[in-house]
């Protein structure tokens, strides 16, 4: 018989990394710490859910997230300026690309 754990791990102090890939129906979201990917998933897209959800899950956290500039504005970055948390929006043209070939 197998039984299931709760492994609750404490993030105090810890950075976690936040990337969104945002669009209007979807947002899609990776969460990386100094050694690895925790996790990536698609969620609908409001700040308060992702807010609660990295608060719910990685407590006490240094959250720092980012997202790249496009047709949605600056609304998120408010949103999550307000929840506190850090956030910064991308210029497109700054983020490095793989030469294609």
């Amino acid at each position: 018989m197998f039984t299931k754990s709760l492994k609750v791990t404490d993030f105090t102090g810890r950075n976690l990394y936040v990337g969104l890939d945002v669009h209007y129906k979807s947002w899609m979201v990776s969460i990386y710490s100094d050694e690895f990917e925790l996790k990536t998933f698609s969620q609908t897209p409001d700040p308060s859910k992702l807010g609660s959800y990295l608060q719910q899950h990685y407590p006490n956290a240094n959250f720092h997230l980012a997202y790249e500039a496009g047709f949605c504005g600056f609304w998120i970055h408010r949103a999550f300026k307000a929840q506190g948390i850090d956030c910064i929006v991308i210029n497109p043209a700054d983020v490095p690309v793989a030469i294609k070939i």
